[in-house]
C-alpha cells in the first residue's frame, strides 16, 4: 500500500509540473556589483520559436562593459522532466551551459550580422557597434520593446532552446563578478498553417 501512494504522489507531482509554464519573463538578481537591473521583460511569453517577440530591459551600468565573461547553467524542463544542459561542441562552436570566456567573441561567431558593416542600427542606438571588445559605458541602459526576430531553434546548433521552460543562471564577469541572474521562461512551437 506505501508503494501506491508513493506512485501516486510521484504521478501528481509529474502532472502538476506539466502545466508550469511562464506567462511572465521570471528573474532573479542574486548578485549585481557592476548593474543595478531595474526592469527585464519579454513578450509574448510564451515566446513563439520561430516568430516575433519584444525586448524590454532597463538597467544603470556601474562599470562599462568591455571583455565579458558569461557562465550559462540551463535547465530545461520538458512534459514536467527538469534535465540541465550539457556544454557541447557543434560545428566548432561550444553551445549550452558553457563558460564562454568574451561573450563579444561569441556574438561575432554565432551571429552573421554582429560586425561593424552589417551592425543592425537598434544595437547602434545602444552604444553596441558589433567590434569587439564590447565598449558599452557607464550609465543607464533603456531598451524599450525591441523588437526581435527568433528565428527556427530545430534548424540551429541551439536546438535544444526548440521548446520547453528555461531556468538560466547568468553569471557575468569583467575584472571580478558583474552579475549573477537566474531568468525562467517558457519557448513553444509556433504553431503550423496547414
Amino acid at each position: 500500500m506505501q508503494t501506491l501512494s508513493v506512485v501516486v504522489i510521484v504521478t501528481l507531482a509529474i502532472i502538476a509540473n506539466i502545466n508550469g509554464d511562464h506567462d511572465k519573463l521570471e528573474y532573479t538578481v542574486l548578485s549585481a556589483s557592476g548593474v543595478d537591473i531595474q526592469h527585464a521583460d519579454i513578450i509574448p511569453m510564451p515566446i513563439i520559436n520561430p516568430g516575433e517577440a519584444f525586448l524590454t530591459f532597463k538597467a544603470h551600468l556601474k562599470r562599462p562593459i568591455q571583455k565579458i565573461r558569461v557562465v550559462l547553467k540551463i535547465v530545461r524542463t520538458v512534459a514536467g522532466i527538469a534535465l540541465p544542459i550539457k556544454c557541447y561542441k557543434v560545428d566548432g562552436v561550444f553551445v549550452g551551459s558553457c563558460d564562454y570566456e568574451d561573450l563579444c567573441l561569441v556574438l561575432k561567431s554565432l551571429l552573421p550580422s554582429f560586425k561593424p558593416e552589417t551592425c543592425p542600427s537598434p544595437m547602434l542606438q545602444y552604444n553596441i557597434d558589433c567590434n569587439c571588445p564590447f565598449n558599452i559605458p557607464v550609465g543607464q541602459l533603456d531598451i524599450i520593446k525591441e523588437r526581435l526576430e527568433l528565428p527556427d531553434a530545430h534548424a540551429s546548433i541551439a536546438n535544444f532552446m526548440a521548446v520547453g521552460t528555461f531556468s538560466i543562471q547568468i553569471d557575468a564577469f569583467d575584472s571580478g563578478p558583474y552579475a549573477s541572474i537566474i531568468i525562467k521562461f517558457t519557448v513553444k512551437a509556433a504553431k503550423s498553417s496547414g
